[in-house]
């Protein structure tokens, strides 16, 4: 009986030497508090909440605000050679169709002197060559200005850049469709003959050839002011005596292609309108006609504005240490 009693009056403690017996080595009271019920909601943890809080990138957004900033100048004649061969398909157009330039500006010039002495006087219709050239040269004068105002809104900007060539592409688009739609006749014409072919092959549309004479040389005013802009005076794309002049006056201009690159440059713009103007006559000669020849200038200028759009970023040269 006295064993039973003390047995009994020692198992409260053996129970408790037994449970921490039980218990394994190095396990804390944290490792034996009771687990979440299922359902229960747990609190997220700082790092967590920290990554579900940080904004997503959008690749598009990024691409956006590019265009804001400065084309990389690695390159940037490029497209002003596409400006040259555009200049040479529309100037073989309209001097075909309205016996007038709409981006060289000096046989403009010379051609305004004639009328003050009535000349020349091979038909009527060349009365009011004069009137022509007139209206060329003071569109063209108009769009230097008109696009000579993106400076302000700084002129090398890629939004800037684009959106010009897009007015550019948008005004040789509506001359074609003008054309086109038969209201400008002079300008219509397909499968036009060559040398020796009787006059009176040619439709008369009157002084309504004004209308896209104008528009046309308004937006090579913008196209020349561009490469003013970009600081290639040796590819102006609408006129090449200085061009000449400064290409066989230079002292270099046998030195190796890779020694004078300003020299390239000229030869490029020389071959370039030349190349666009002998495409630009025989289109009209083709099915495609003077039409044709405006719906693909057009066309080059949306590729040109396109191109500025895409075009690499200084800024972002700058930040990769590639300038």
């Amino acid at each position: 009986m006295a064993g039973d009693d003390l047995e009994r009056g020692r198992a409260p403690e053996a129970i408790a030497i037994a449970s921490a017996s039980s218990t394994p080595a190095g396990t804390s009271d944290s490792d034996r508090r009771p687990t979440n019920k299922p359902g229960a909601t747990t609190e997220p943890s700082a790092a967590t909440g920290a990554k579900d809080d940080k904004p997503m990138r959008r690749p598009w957004l990024s691409r956006l605000s590019r265009l804001q900033d400065d084309v990389h100048p690695r390159h940037t004649d490029l497209p002003l050679f596409a400006c040259s061969f555009t200049s040479g398909l529309c100037d073989s157009m309209t001097v075909n169709a309205a016996g007038t330039f709409v981006s060289m500006q000096t046989g403009n010039t010379i051609f305004l002197a004639l009328g003050s002495a009535g000349l020349p006087d091979d038909d009527d219709d060349d009365a009011f060559l004069w009137l022509r050239s007139l209206t060329s040269i003071a569109s063209f004068a108009l769009g230097c200005f008109v696009f000579g105002q993106a400076r302000r809104l700084r002129a090398r900007r890629k939004a800037t850049l684009a959106l010009s060539f897009l007015v550019q592409a948008a005004a040789i688009f509506l001359a074609a469709a003008l054309a086109h739609a038969g209201v400008v006749a002079d300008l219509a014409r397909t499968s036009v003959p060559g040398f020796g072919a009787p006059d009176d092959f040619r439709p008369r549309g009157g002084q309504i050839v004004l209308l896209p004479v104008a528009i046309l040389a308004w937006q090579f005013g913008g196209q020349i002011v561009t490469s003013r802009v970009l600081g290639y005076g040796e590819v102006p794309t609408c006129v090449l005596t200085s061009v000449y002049c400064d290409l066989f006056s230079d002292p270099n201009i046998v030195a190796p292609v890779s020694r004078n690159v300003k020299r390239n440059r000229r030869v490029g713009a020389i071959c370039t309108l030349l190349v666009g103007g002998i495409a630009g006559g025989w289109l009209q000669r083709s099915p495609a006609g003077m039409t044709g020849v405006l719906w693909i200038a057009g066309s080059i200028k949306v590729a040109i504005a396109c191109a500025w759009a895409l075009w690499p970023s200084e800024k972002a040269a700058q930040e990769k240490g590639h300038v």
